[in-house]
């Protein structure tokens, strides 16, 4: 109720403001062109501009636009161009970020410039960690829930010592970190743990390295072609498919698996939050991305679709585009998510149950996207740590 209460405050009080302006500024900073470009990219700004067409094209009789820019996965170019969609071009949103040291940087200006920031795909959990900002949402898994969702999954499937094969960045470091401590709670070994560089071709020493560990599981956040190349050679040397060591990828997508292909992707652990075939909203939102996109969206544009949505509705029924009475709404109650219902933590964590699936085997697929098989879905519960004690806002009611 207070929450309630706070928002229509603030819409009193930015109602000049927002009288002013003459559109709401949805700002998509993405890879258009570096190793990300694929999973983020075009089919981002697409599926956001997706979902200001179903919204309508306009919130509270203003016209919503939609700026581009592309980041190149530079966290200091991502900086950059945050810095001057605030700051100086009146960006009331800024949505998807593939890249986590950018997103924790640009939660700052959000911070300081009181404007709204939902990531959509970089994963560091500590975005709403210490230093958390009270206009920042964390719209997808973070590295702590994605870990711990493999962790506990091949676990059960009996793996008991690991190989972890990470990128050497940020997002690298946390799902690392994250897999170590979630491991260790479960009677499990890390026997080696091994950092790449970005934009990497030739991953043959890595995998040979880990396949020679013996390691039951070999467990990789490589994203974008990194990952690809990465699946390429642990097939190439035997890794895949293989009944002695299973290989989970931390972030992998469905055109990643669909260009690749079946018959060397068979067998691999993933987990998502969106599958375009899950259910009748997935297939129609798929539907409308593929007349565009000409193939099936992944999580990551689902992701920018979504929130896009959460927001001009939250826009909406506050009646101002004020940010902390927007974030202030969305905060209240539930979310949907492509039918499914989500909250938003007061810590800007939005929690939602995950699936687990295996990559399927040609013989299993019916069509040329029909890449997935659901092994269980995953509750939220079980994923999401409890709010760090370190963020000002995790007691907040």
């Amino acid at each position: 109720m207070r929450l309630v209460l706070f928002a229509l405050s603030l819409a009193l009080v930015a109602s000049a403001a927002w009288a002013g302006e003459k559109s709401i500024k949805i700002g998509v900073l993405t890879d258009l062109t570096s190793f990300a470009s694929r999973s983020a990219g075009q089919g981002s700004v697409d599926a956001v501009k997706i979902a200001v067409a179903d919204f309508g094209g306009t919130v509270l009789g203003k016209p919503i636009e939609v700026v581009v820019a592309d980041m190149q996965s530079k966290p200091d170019l991502a900086v950059e161009i945050a810095r001057r969609w605030y700051e100086r071009e009146n960006v009331n949103l800024i949505v998807d970020v593939p890249n986590s040291a950018g997103a924790l940087a640009i939660r700052g200006l959000a911070t300081a410039n009181k404007r709204v920031f939902i990531p959509t795909i970089a994963a560091s959990a500590a975005i709403t960690g210490r230093g958390c900002s009270p206009y920042t949402i964390h719209w997808v898994v973070n590295s702590t829930a994605i870990a711990r969702a493999f962790v506990s999954a091949l676990t059960d499937d009996g793996a008991k010592t690991w190989f972890l094969l990470m990128p050497d960045y940020a997002i690298g470091k946390a799902f690392a970190a994250d897999a170590q401590r979630y491991i260790a709670t479960v009677g499990g070994k890390v026997l080696d743990t091994v950092y790449f560089p970005v934009n990497n071709s030739d991953f043959s020493s890595f995998v040979l390295r880990a396949q020679a560990s013996g390691a039951d599981a070999i467990a990789t956040g490589a994203i974008g072609t990194d990952l690809s190349n990465l699946i390429k050679q642990a097939k190439e040397f035997g890794v895949l498919p293989s009944s002695k060591q299973r290989l989970a990828a931390f972030v992998i997508t469905v055109s990643e698996i669909h260009g690749t292909g079946l018959d060397t992707m068979q067998g691999v652990w993933a987990m998502q939050d969106f599958y375009w075939d899950r259910n009748d909203q997935t297939r129609a939102f798929a539907k409308k991305f593929f007349a565009v996109e000409k193939r099936m969206p992944d999580f990551t544009h689902a992701g920018n679709y979504s929130a896009v949505l959460a927001y001009l509705n939250a826009v909406k029924v506050a009646g101002t585009n004020d940010a902390a009475a927007v974030v202030a709404q969305m905060k209240h109650g539930t979310v949907l998510r492509f039918g499914e219902t989500s909250t938003i933590r007061a810590d800007g964590r939005a929690v939602f149950n995950v699936e687990l699936y295996r990559v399927k085997a040609p013989a299993e697929s019916k069509d040329p996207w029909d890449v997935l098989k659901p092994v269980k879905q995953i509750d939220a519960s079980k994923i999401f740590d409890p709010p760090n004690p370190q963020c000002e806002l995790a007691g907040a009611k």
